[in-house]
């Protein structure tokens, strides 16, 4: 995965993602921490685009609030700066192959939306179906 091919908001919900691990004491940043993010934007961009779908926002935000509380969580002098799985790594990357392929230059918002719910890595995927949307809708 290349991060230079990252467009800067995707850089940032990134960047969230990692906050909320931090926040929630997970030891690590999974694509459930990147559905969040991308989730919990005040501008709605991936709410927007699941609600364009045909899915509904909301039913995707509870089951991903859901998947995190069943995450391992770490404190006192254990916790540590959480690193990215490597599931969340393979999503980033396979968000790359997608761009590639419609032509883009850069990775989107849209694009990480559509590798969340074609991954096999974590429950993302599942979430998404639930809230009514796949990647070929998305």
């Amino acid at each position: 995965m290349d991060f230079e091919k990252l467009s800067d908001r995707l850089k940032g919900f990134l960047q969230a993602s990692q906050t909320i691990a931090v926040r929630d004491g997970n030891p690590q940043v999974t694509p459930e921490h990147f559905l969040k993010a991308l989730l919990d934007d005040p501008e709605g961009l991936a709410a927007g685009l699941i609600g364009r779908a045909g899915g509904d926002a909301k039913v995707a935000l509870t089951g991903t609030d859901a998947a995190l509380a069943k995450l391992p969580k770490v404190s006192g002098s254990g916790a540590t700066q959480p690193q990215m799985t490597p599931g969340l790594s393979r999503v980033l990357d396979q968000a790359e192959q997608v761009a590639k392929k419609a032509g883009d230059s850069f990775v989107t918002v849209e694009r990480a939306l559509q590798a969340l719910a074609m991954t096999k890595e974590g429950d993302t995927a599942n979430i998404l179906k639930d809230a009514g949307v796949t990647p070929q809708s998305l």
